[in-house]
């Protein structure tokens, strides 16, 4: 059956078909809510931070934009969440030690390693090649494919002047390298979703027909006198949805809003706010 033929029912464990049948979903499916990374295969790689915990949400918001996924996990990650666990997240490959056939490494469009570890960080700028994930990002460095990093520490290892030294390095050398906030005394990494979008817009980034756009959303007020004013009902919830499709397809989203009463999405790198019209 056609995928267009199918209706899913977002809160129950059955998809329904036409003419009222349904079929049971497996609870390893996702909801598909994009495509940026649709036919795309991603090397997710996870290093030994507690932040490893996370890695089953992060695959499966991969999942929700297309990805096909194989995972290299070091030896320190194992200790902190299972393969079996990882597998079923992606539902892919889980590279746990050297393989004689690691074919992802030759297809791969972009390579996301979170959580990185300072060990992980420097072990890969200086080339060394002790576990599987190490091969990955020096085969993606001498292809020119995409990576992305994004570090979990202590914050007097993140505060640390050699870790801004190869922050900075890694840059140099055109690896995306994205923080979290600090809370309670560590740089944590971002959520799944800020992640994973800040990621598809790093691989679709190379897109020749990627464009620079803007996009106008919620109400503005115009002021009649010094008591009276009149405004528009809208909320922004459309702008914003259209700006946070664009953003993962690799396009430079600029947003100018007015008074929005919708969620503004925290990976949109520039939003302008202009309440009044003539701002």
């Amino acid at each position: 059956m056609a995928p267009s033929s199918l209706c899913i029912l977002r809160r129950s464990n059955h998809v329904r078909v036409h003419g009222g049948a349904t079929m049971a979903v497996r609870d390893t499916d996702v909801e598909v809510r994009g495509s940026a990374l649709a036919g795309r295969r991603v090397v997710l790689g996870v290093s030994g931070g507690i932040a490893a915990v996370d890695t089953v949400r992060i695959a499966r918001e991969l999942r929700r934009q297309g990805a096909e996924i194989t995972v290299i996990m070091t030896t320190a990650a194992q200790r902190i969440i299972t393969p079996l666990a990882v597998r079923w997240a992606t539902q892919g490959e889980v590279i746990t030690d050297w393989d004689g056939d690691m074919e992802a490494l030759n297809t791969a469009d972009g390579v996301l390693v979170v959580p990185t570890t300072r060990d992980t960080l420097a072990s890969s700028l200086h080339g060394l090649q002790n576990g599987p994930l190490l091969m990955a990002l020096s085969v993606a460095r001498s292809r020119g494919t995409p990576v992305m990093m994004v570090p979990s520490m202590h914050i007097d290892l993140a505060n640390d002047p050699i870790t801004s030294e190869l922050v900075d390095r890694a840059r140099t050398e055109g690896i995306n390298v994205l923080w979290g906030e600090e809370a309670e005394g560590k740089r944590k990494t971002p959520d799944h979703e800020t992640t994973v979008a800040t990621f598809c817009h790093l691989v679709n980034a190379q897109k020749p027909q990627r464009k620079s756009i803007v996009v106008t959303l919620g109400a503005t007020r115009s002021s009649i006198d010094d008591v009276r004013f009149i405004q528009n009902y809208s909320s922004g919830t459309t702008g914003f949805a259209v700006a946070n499709d664009l953003y993962p397809h690799g396009h430079d989203v600029t947003c100018v809003a007015g008074i929005t009463t919708a969620t503004q999405p925290e990976w949109l790198p520039l939003v302008i706010r202009a309440p009044e019209p003539k701002q």
